[in-house]
């Protein structure tokens, strides 16, 4: 099946299963700990459950990556489906209405070998889209990134959740926060990569180093098919491991101008 498709079926029928699910009373009960570390809500748990059974009646055989249940063999296939079944899931549990639900497919075990990605807004519907052949979309329609080259012309989505990142980092942080036209923090790292997909932001921010591969690895390629810039830490385009435990630090941005100034600023001593 077409990886395309399969993506645009199992997100639009999972956010369905999702919405349905959140209407339980006891939705957010901790159910577990995920293999990525972190305490399982049955929310959590409930939307991976609906993905992983969406993609089984389009593959026979793939291995599922995720959050939750860690790395899940169906059969003997190549192809890997890279998942975080809520991305925002405090926002859901807040009613703040910006959580999504984010599905890579590759046919390997690295970044690189990502083939088509999708990311649902799962209170609006937005569907956000790429592969290789057909670029990056927003509900069936192109997307592209902006031309923003500078700072403080710049519209910048930045993770300031600081809790468990090493002490500095807010200082770190600061002049990109300081040289920015402006700055938003909306708790989905996934859309906020979506967002700079679109031209909405005109980048977007973690270098805090502990942002999952399994939450961005989607985001990443739609920017990347949109036009836009990914780079780590050190400038470099990154290529981590698709692991439930692999961590990443990333600039995204409309131009290579443009994140390599806020490379530079959050650099300085």
């Amino acid at each position: 099946m077409d990886y395309l498709i399969a993506i645009e079926e199992v997100l639009r029928e999972a956010r369905l299963r999702v919405l349905k699910s959140l209407r339980r009373a006891d939705v957010f009960k901790i159910v577990g700990r995920g293999a990525a570390g972190d305490k399982t809500m049955l929310i959590d748990k409930l939307a991976e459950d609906a993905v992983i059974s969406l993609l089984s009646e389009r593959f026979k055989s793939f291995t599922v990556v995720s959050e939750e249940t860690g790395v899940r063999r169906f059969g003997e296939g190549e192809l890997i489906a890279v998942l975080d079944p809520l991305d925002g899931s405090t926002n859901a549990l807040r009613g703040f209405p910006f959580y999504s639900i984010s599905l890579a497919l590759a046919d390997g075990m690295r970044l690189e070998n990502v083939k088509a990605a999708g990311v649902i807004d799962i209170p609006r519907g937005s569907l956000y889209t790429a592969s290789k052949r057909y670029g990056s979309r927003l509900n069936g329609e192109p997307i592209r990134v902006s031309k923003s080259e500078k700072l403080e012309e710049s519209v910048v989505g930045i993770d300031l959740n600081v809790k468990g990142v090493a002490l500095g980092y807010v200082s770190r942080i600061a002049p990109v926060v300081e040289r920015a036209y402006t700055v938003r923090f909306m708790g989905s790292n996934a859309l906020g990569l979506c967002m700079v997909a679109s031209g909405v932001y005109d980048a977007f921010v973690d270098l805090r180093g502990i942002l999952r591969v399994l939450d961005s690895a989607a985001g990443i390629f739609i920017v990347e098919e949109a036009g836009g810039i990914i780079l780590n830490q050190l400038g470099r385009k990154p290529n981590p491991e698709l692991t439930p435990r692999s961590r990443i630090s990333i600039v995204a941005a409309s131009t290579r101008r443009l994140a390599a100034e806020i490379l530079r600023l959050a650099s300085e001593e």
